[in-house]
């Protein structure tokens, strides 16, 4: 805990500092020298490659290029440092120009975006670990099919006996749909369980006209309400993930060709203008 804190300050400080430097040097430049944008532009076009490396790091994981969670603290680091070069790059005010006004509003959706992404991949972690067991994204589907086979083994199996119809009429009228697929996801994703308040109001409603055995097999399936209800809720968090990264990553690669395109175009200009 102390090292994990340790690192926190000094990456704070050591992120200060730079950007104080980062910050002078741009003044004492300007003074000196015409063209900062181009030295700014050309940084920025570095740390945008940089950034885009930590995708290349996790799909090549294998490779023993330092620790996962190095990589994602130099990635933070390094996109909160382009965002003060691309601050002094458009002189803290927004371009005039289509394609500036576009590339402007591009790094602003992708920086967004990660910030976005920091704060997921510091809570979602912990709330898949406090409720329900950890399950692997692409096996959800099985689990949540043996949980409703077992549920309908539990309502229907005995339907044809003398017993009362009270328990699959509930079934199907409150929690068919439920056991169905995924339910409540942005529910889950707000951390509410209201839902479940209701549906545990409507059970505890119907559990007096119930005789002994139907008890028992409400309570069953109660659990199995719970167990579907910490799937959905992992189902809920991964597929945020999963979300994010899908707009993410290409925003990142679009970011990318419009920053080269502009190189180019300025360069060109350049050229041109002697």
């Amino acid at each position: 805990m102390r090292n994990l804190l340790f690192q926190q300050r000094f990456t704070v400080a050591a992120f200060a500092i730079l950007s104080l430097l980062m910050i002078a040097g741009y003044s004492l430049f300007s003074i000196t020298l015409s063209k900062t944008s181009f030295a700014s532009g050309t940084m920025l076009l570095i740390c945008i490659f940089i950034l885009a490396s930590y995708q290349l790091r996790k799909t090549f994981s294998f490779l023993s290029i330092g620790s996962t969670s190095a990589w994602l603290q130099f990635h933070i680091f390094i996109g909160l440092f382009s965002c003060l070069l691309f601050a002094l790059h458009i002189k803290f005010r927004i371009p005039n120009g289509f394609f500036e006004t576009l590339l402007f509003f591009s790094y602003l959706t992708v920086f967004l975006s990660g910030v976005i992404g920091w704060f997921l991949s510091r809570s979602v972690p912990y709330r898949l670990s406090s409720r329900g067991e950890e399950v692997i994204f692409e096996r959800i589907p099985i689990h949540r099919r043996n949980i409703l086979d077992k549920v309908e083994s539990l309502v229907f199996d005995n339907q044809d006996s003398a017993a009362s119809k009270a328990i699959p009429d509930f079934y199907q009228k409150h929690l068919q749909a439920f056991f169905a697929g995924p339910s409540n996801l942005m529910r889950h994703i707000l951390h509410s369980e209201r839902h479940r308040h209701h549906l545990s109001q409507k059970i505890t409603a119907m559990k007096p006209f119930l005789n002994e055995q139907e008890q028992i097999t409400m309570q069953q399936i109660v659990e199995l309400i719970q167990q579907k209800d910490d799937l959905d809720y992992q189902y809920a968090l991964q597929a945020l993930l999963k979300l994010w990264l899908f707009v993410h990553v290409p925003l990142t690669y679009s970011l990318i060709l419009f920053a080269l395109f502009h190189t180019i175009a300025v360069c060109a200009f350049a050229s041109t203008s002697g």
